[in-house]
């Protein structure tokens, strides 16, 4: 669906007898809508006739004409609007359910769970394969876990190949870079390339990409990283770090599966994905019974994953902490409400107290605002906490390119049989209460107070009001229109696409320690441009895309801390040379999800500096 055109699709909007209830994504070339009519449920994906080419076609014959286990399913489709047809509507089973990243984000998964989920995917896509069907664009987030009965099913058939259908790509297939095989690398890098040659996309190429994604769902991380020309010569060259590295929590059997997917020799991989599919379930029936195999892969928010200690100043303490340091897999317990007590009912008014003298009600303040500020004093001491780094020589990449988190796996270092027991539990004990009985034989009243007591007095109430803060409440930011003319002039003006993602880096990122956290605070911030901002073909199709926003322009808008998450909006981008433009950006982290995580246990909030920015036509 092309920019100009993305706002004629609005919940409640009816088309071809279907309710539009919400946006659920954009896949391959169109946007993804839930509807719903009498029968349930659906989801419509709308392709532009006039931009989708021969994809949106391709896409529609694929699901027309097969039907596969584990494959998201074609019920109908039609032109829309009926009178000047502008969108072809495809109506497709609507699939429940989060990605199969975001799904191991959220479960924190065994090595058992994950190859039981993926090896009925691997038969499915053998299943694809056995009709010369290729998807061509496998990854995590083309992957839904279905809520109903936990099945992984494959979607997005926006870039698949059939047999003996006219080839409309370039040199390689759509996809993202770092799923790409090594041989599909070495074909374009290749000099001598013939104009209009493509690479032989292969069933090998498929097995890699699945290599990847077990990768990530293993260790949390890719399996290579970087600027483009650093990954696709890593890529080339091979040798990952062992997942059993990466995480020492990973079984060496998966590890060695994983590395074999990753082989730089097609031949080494596997057979066909039908192979690979009787290879895990007898994996599966080898480890039966095997604790490796049957806990978290990646450290939890369980009882027993959590500390009560202090971080110290000793080697294991501060392995802890930095363990702890980062967003960890599954969703964190939560936190039962304190009962609100019921007030008693008021007693009668007791009799007028005797006036105490104002030098020792004086005293008694200051005692209270003393005893605070200690208190307050004692709460800020315990919660500084310097951030320590993992052990020399271990560098561990995020999972998305200038990523803000990287979710938490066992450290290498720590041998598996070594996970702590769990802590004792902390009881909480009334502090106690001091009684304080005011002498009888007190000095006579002063009739002035004196000069210095009225400073000393504003500075404990000052200090005992900071010591003692009322919790922060934080709130999401509520949705805001793009500034006037943003959209035009990314779209129009400049040949950005929606949804188009670059990266940038935070105030105070330290390019030789790019996973070191950088301070975060609310209000207006600049960010960097890293590297060329160019639109125009593909790199992977052609070499003539044209820069819009150079190297190291600045990015410019406010930050809002959320409820849980960092939000950016970002209106103007000024170029080195000094050109300005009106634009309308959001931060997204992780897995592309708008927003970033941030740490709160220090003094102040932290985010990993490597970010993107994604062009939008509304702030949510």
């Amino acid at each position: 669906m092309t920019p100009s055109h993305e706002d004629e699709v609005r919940p409640g909007l009816e088309v071809g007898g279907y309710r539009i209830e919400r946006k659920l994504g954009a896949g391959g070339f169109g946007q993804v809508y839930l509807a719903r009519r009498e029968d349930g449920p659906c989801a419509l994906k709308f392709l532009h006739l006039g931009s989708m080419g021969e994809w949106g076609w391709r896409e529609l014959y694929i699901l027309l004409r097969h039907e596969f286990p584990q494959v998201v399913r074609l019920r109908s489709h039609f032109k829309w609007p009926e009178e000047q047809p502008e969108y072809l509507v495809l109506v497709m089973e609507y699939v429940p359910g989060p990605t199969l990243y975001q799904w191991a984000r959220d479960t924190n998964p065994s090595a058992r769970e994950l190859l039981e989920k993926l090896s009925p995917l691997c038969r499915a896509l053998g299943d694809v394969h056995a009709q010369g069907v290729f998807h061509r664009d496998l990854k995590g987030d083309n992957v839904l876990v279905r809520e109903t009965d936990g099945a992984a099913v494959l979607v997005d058939f926006g870039a698949g190949a059939l047999p003996h259908a006219p080839s409309v790509t370039g040199a390689l297939a759509p996809g993202n870079a770092r799923y790409r095989s090594p041989e599909a690398v070495a074909f374009f890098l290749r000099p001598d390339k013939t104009p209009g040659e493509r690479h032989p996309y292969s069933v090998a190429d498929e097995l890699y990409a699945l290599g990847v994604i077990l990768y990530v769902l293993a260790t949390d991380v890719y399996p290579f990283e970087g600027p483009e020309d650093d990954l696709l010569a890593d890529i080339l060259a091979g040798n990952p770090v062992p997942p059993t590295v990466r995480n020492a929590r990973v079984p060496q059997e998966l590890g060695d599966l994983c590395l074999r997917l990753l082989a730089s020799e097609p031949h080494a991989r596997a057979p066909n994905a039908e192979a690979l599919c009787s290879e895990m379930e007898a994996l599966l029936r080898r480890t039966h019974g095997d604790p490796r195999w049957e806990r978290p892969l990646c450290y939890g928010w369980e009882s027993d994953e959590l500390t009560t200690e202090l971080p110290g100043d000793t080697p294991q303490a501060r392995l802890r902490a930095w363990a702890r340091r980062r967003p960890r897999r599954g969703k964190p317990p939560t936190v039962a409400a304190a009962p609100v007590p019921i007030p008693a009912p008021a007693p009668a008014k007791p009799p007028p107290a005797p006036r105490v003298p104002r030098d020792r009600r004086r005293s008694v303040w200051a005692g209270v605002a003393g005893a605070c500020l200690v208190v307050g004093m004692a709460w800020v001491w315990s919660q500084r906490e310097t951030e320590p780094n993992p052990p020399s020589g271990l560098f561990v990449w995020d999972p998305m390119p200038w990523a803000t988190s990287i979710h938490e796996v066992a450290p290498p270092w720590k041998p598996p049989e070594a996970d702590p027991g769990a802590a004792p539990s902390r009881v909480e004990t009334p502090a106690p209460v001091t009684t304080v009985t005011l002498p009888t034989d007190t000095l006579p009243m002063k009739k002035a107070r004196s000069p210095r007591a009225a400073p000393v007095l504003l500075a404990m109430t000052a200090a005992a009001n900071t010591a003692c803060p009322a919790a922060q409440v934080r709130r999401n930011p509520p949705p805001e229109e793009c500034p006037a003319g943003a959209v035009k002039t990314m779209t129009e003006t400049l040949g950005l696409k929606v949804r188009d993602i670059h990266g940038v880096s935070l105030p105070g990122d330290d390019l030789q320690k790019a996973e070191k956290p950088v301070p975060v605070k609310e209000g207006p911030v600049s960010l960097e441009l890293a590297g060329d901002w160019d639109v125009g073909a593909s790199r992977f199709n052609a070499m003539d895309g044209r820069t819009v926003f150079p190297d190291m322009s600045t990015l410019s808008g406010q930050l809002i801390l959320g409820k849980e998450r960092v939000y950016g909006r970002i209106t103007q981008v000024v170029t080195p040379k000094g050109d300005t433009f009106t634009v309308c950006m959001e931060l997204v982290g992780s897995y592309n999800k708008r927003g970033l995580d941030y740490e709160t246990s220090g003094a102040n909030p932290t985010a990993y500096p490597r970010v993107d920015v994604r062009i939008v036509t509304r702030f949510e």
